[in-house]
């Protein structure tokens, strides 16, 4: 299966919702966005993304992420003065991001790919490396990739960037839900996108997953106080995704060890991934999807290697004794804990190592916030001193959780590892 197919289908199982037809019904228990069906009108009152449902369970990171979009100056040539509360949103963000399923199934195929052990730490210093750390380039002094691509940038009188559905969709019908202090614009109002027309490529409207469009934006431009009204002649975005989701595929598109695929295949449809780095090639200068048709039947399978099946959970490996003192069959550990508020019964889950070795979980029961360590017997799941990966798969045989580790890691022996 291809591997952003792969990203795709863990973030749908967490905080991802269901792109369709305004001509569809959906379930609001799991969430829906609907994709206009005219969009070949010439109404400029139209809205593109007509009905959007985000359940509660689903709503963290769209709301953490709403809070980072008034953070940054709206001209792409303007300096960024951070504030320690803007730091720490960011932060917020990608704390909450960085265990998610999609980041999960993304950081157990670049590990894959690169032959490395990725921890949670390194996974989001990379992640803020790509798309948070500040790079200059062309006489811009400031620039980032979540700005760019998340949310969007002045360069004369067009809109760059500009690739989030949510971000649209909010502009289109909701503003005041993205400045968070209307204090700034007296006369807010809520509608700011004038819609100009479709970009789609034939057959493009038959997949509600992303969406081609020409659009005017009023942007806020927060240090002046005052709108500006910006043109988005072409714009493209995946529909549905979360955040976690879409910088995921971008994440893997972007890692140059893991040289992943260029084309992807998304629920039928096929899509060029345009990515463009910064001229050192540290940071995500744009991303974005670009549609050439509908699959072929048989979609191969574009990824490195086999990157397990990821489904949401409340189950975390937060540490293993992986070298313990003297003899390691027997005595090697692995802790647990259950983030949720209610009590987790583990019927049928077991322990992998990496060759798919496994030792079983069937009923342990781990209370709310509660911890619990694992005593690896000799038959099944075993800690390699050489590094290796350790994964919580429930009955489905859909990995709740990963970590990795490295040799280095086991050099002091009879130390526990902490993830």
């Amino acid at each position: 299966m291809d591997i952003y197919q792969k990203i795709w289908d863990a973030d749908q199982s967490e905080s991802g919702i269901v792109p369709m037809l305004d001509t569809e019904s959906g379930d609001a228990t799991i969430g829906y966005v609907k994709v206009n069906s005219n969009l070949d009108t010439q109404d400029k009152s139209l809205r593109a993304l007509p009905e959007v449902i985000i359940p509660d369970s689903k709503r963290r990171t769209y709301d953490l992420c709403r809070e980072v979009f008034d953070n940054f100056a709206l001209p792409e040539r303007d300096e960024e003065n951070d504030t320690a509360e803007e730091r720490e949103e960011v932060h917020d963000l990608v704390h909450a991001m960085v265990d998610t399923a999609p980041m999960q199934v993304a950081r157990e195929y670049v590990a894959q790919a690169t032959g490395s052990s990725i921890s949670r730490e390194r996974w989001y210093n990379t992640l803020m490396e790509l798309w948070f750390r500040r790079f200059s380039q062309g006489g811009d002094p400031h620039l980032s990739g979540f700005e760019h691509v998340v949310v969007g940038e002045q360069e004369g009188a067009k809109a760059k960037g500009y690739h989030f559905w949510y971000k649209y969709y909010l502009d289109d019908g909701f503003a005041r839900m993205v400045d968070d202090a209307q204090e700034h614009f007296p006369g807010l109002v809520d509608d700011r996108i004038v819609y100009l027309g479709t970009k789609q490529k034939d057959a493009q409207d038959q997949f509600p997953e992303s969406i081609t469009i020409s659009y005017r934006w009023d942007a806020p431009d927060y240090d002046q106080e005052s709108l500006r009204p910006l043109t988005k002649p072409i714009g493209g975005f995946f529909v549905g995704c979360s955040i976690e989701g879409l910088l995921a595929i971008g994440s893997v598109r972007a890692h140059l060890g893991a040289s992943a695929p260029k084309q992807c295949i998304i629920n039928g449809a096929k899509y060029n991934l345009k990515m463009f780095r910064s001229a050192n090639k540290r940071h995500v200068r744009t991303f974005y999807p670009a549609f050439t048709g509908p699959a072929e039947s048989d979609n191969g399978d574009n990824g490195n290697g086999e990157v397990p099946l990821i489904a949401a959970g409340m189950i975390r490996i937060v540490a293993a004794l992986v070298n313990p003192k003297g003899h390691d069959p027997g005595y090697e550990t692995v802790t647990l804990i259950n983030i949720g508020d209610t009590v987790e019964t583990l019927m049928d889950w077991r322990l992998e190592d990496k060759r798919g070795r496994f030792q079983s979980l069937n009923g342990l029961t781990i209370g709310a916030g509660d911890c619990a360590r694992i005593h690896l017997d000799q038959q099944g799941a075993q800690l390699s001193n050489k590094g290796g990966s350790i994964r919580v798969v429930n009955a489905n045989g859909h990995t709740i959780h990963t970590v990795t580790y490295s040799k280095g890691q086991t050099k002091a022996n009879g130390q526990t590892i902490m993830f």
